[in-house]
């Protein structure tokens, strides 16, 4: 998916705090926000740059040897799996000349070598190679360098600031709602990676509302209370199924159930919510596409949502996972990486099949990168000005917004 979009010079920008100063509460952003090249420069550098960031999934790397590499906030990461388990995220940068030490997506490897001069490193990012003699320094200080890293029940988590944020509440909020799904015991049954005309706050004010669903999302909404919930409707029947599930999900040691799609935290988000009767899980007719995975023991567990500013979602069924990963490609495009997660003993063709797995959230996807690439479009026009926001139904556009210009504006 491209298309062309007019763009604002940064000449056109006399101020960003002004800007910034002037956004009115309950109206979108102006223009320069998703258009501007300077805005989507300070963007990498305010805002991906000093947060934590989805980079992938443990399972990935499940055995000592295998790594990732990952584009995160403009800087290469390559994560490893050590001969201890231990995980590591490394920048990728040599250290002798800052050459790319490795070069495919993915892989397993006893070491790390770069392909430029043959420098080498452990799969902790220690360098092996003597260089005392050569070139008159210690090996010991030239080890790769590490970024921080963090493994929430098998969702990766890396930042590339020199200090990172305390990452304890978010931790708190997402690991004991995760780990009955064993995301770290599953395995990804099937990806797709998209290129979508939009700058990335288009596609996550687009995710953190249901506004759009009724006219977009048909599959979504049989499924879901979400419109239901925003508008008020059918709120004795919406808590009699949150007040089931609730006596159950205790009985199964999983987390409470909430209607709500509220944010946990200042840039994160964790609830389990009830699915509509007759889904127990998010496929297109309701019924199980795979597996039970990890410890959950009944179909019906409703989904767990995890969100996290700026690049994460996902869906968690009691069969399968969907996770979202944004990365920005400049300020009118966004890469975004999709993921369907199974259970690690689960066999394509035996215990799930692909037109049943896949469909549900591939259509959803697809559905939103259309109406985020029309969106970014119309930014582009002279015509464009900001609209006012639903004071029901766009409450948590209201507050990425908020989150985003906090953000921005800290130098």
């Amino acid at each position: 998916m491209s298309m062309t979009v007019a763009t604002k010079s940064s000449a056109e920008i006399a101020d960003i705090a002004e800007l910034i100063g002037r956004q009115r509460q309950g109206w979108s952003l102006e223009a320069p926000f998703y258009l501007d090249p300077e805005i989507a420069r300070l963007d990498l550098a305010r805002v991906w740059r000093r947060g934590w960031l989805f980079a992938g999934h443990a399972c990935e790397i499940a055995r000592p040897g295998d790594y990732i590499v990952r584009e995160l906030a403009g800087e290469s990461i390559v994560i490893t799996r050590a001969r201890d388990g231990r995980l590591n995220a490394l920048f990728n940068v040599c250290r002798h000349r800052g050459a790319r030490v490795c070069t495919s997506a993915q892989g397993s490897a006893r070491m790390l070598t770069c392909p430029y001069h043959g420098w080498t490193y452990d799969l902790n990012g220690k360098l092996t190679l003597d260089i005392a003699a050569e070139h008159g320094v210690d090996r010991a200080a030239f080890g790769l360098h590490r970024a921080a890293l963090e493994d929430v029940a098998g969702l990766l988590f890396v930042s590339t600031a020199d200090h990172p944020a305390a990452f304890v509440d978010v931790r708190a909020a997402i690991a004991p709602a995760a780990a009955p799904h064993g995301f770290d015991r599953a395995k990804i049954a099937y990806s797709a990676t998209y290129r979508v005309a939009a700058n990335w706050k288009v596609i996550f004010e687009n995710n953190r509302e249901c506004y759009h669903c009724p006219g977009a999302h048909k599959e979504y909404i049989r499924a879901n209370y979400d419109v239901d919930y925003s508008l008020g409707r059918n709120e004795t029947e919406i808590a009699r199924r949150v007040a089931e599930s609730n006596n159950r999900w205790q009985r199964l040691g999983l987390t409470a159930a909430s209607p709500q799609s509220d944010m946990t935290g200042p840039w994160y988000r964790c609830n389990r919510t009830p699915l509509v009767p007759g889904f127990v899980t998010e496929s297109l007719d309701g019924k199980p596409v795979g597996p039970l995975m990890g410890t959950i023991a009944e179909p019906d567990s409703g989904t767990l949502r995890v969100t996290t500013f700026p690049n994460f979602w996902m869906h968690a069924s009691a069969d399968h996972a969907v996770t979202t990963r944004l990365s920005p490609a400049g300020p009118g495009e966004t890469i975004v990486d999709v993921a369907w997660l199974v259970a690690a003993d689960a066999e394509e063709g035996r215990d799930y099949w692909y037109d049943r797995l896949t469909p549900f959230w591939k259509l959803t996807s697809e559905q939103d990168w259309v109406l985020c690439s029309s969106v970014q479009a119309g930014i582009g026009s002279s015509r464009y000005r900001p609209g006012p926001l639903s004071q029901k139904r766009e409450r948590n556009v209201q507050g990425f917004i908020d989150w985003y210009l906090k953000e921005l504006s800290t130098p």
